[in-house]
């Protein structure tokens, strides 16, 4: 599976300080299921629909810091 994400282009550098090099694909890890219950789970749908909507992005360094 790790091979297949960096074959995506992700997890090969650090994503930087402002995110900067942060890839568009992301690797989601669901705690707690098995492959037969990931798509059933409603973690799944929340994860998948924020993601598509674009949301769920963690706010950058200057973002945080700048409080």
């Amino acid at each position: 599976m790790i091979d297949f994400y960096h074959k995506l282009g992700g997890g090969l550098r650090d994503a930087g300080w402002m995110r900067e090099n942060m890839p568009k694909n992301r690797l989601a890890i669901l705690p707690d299921l098995t492959h037969y219950e990931t798509f059933a789970s409603p973690l799944m749908a929340n994860m998948a629909t924020t993601f598509l909507d674009g949301g769920g992005k963690a706010p950058n360094w200057a973002e945080q810091v700048g409080k």
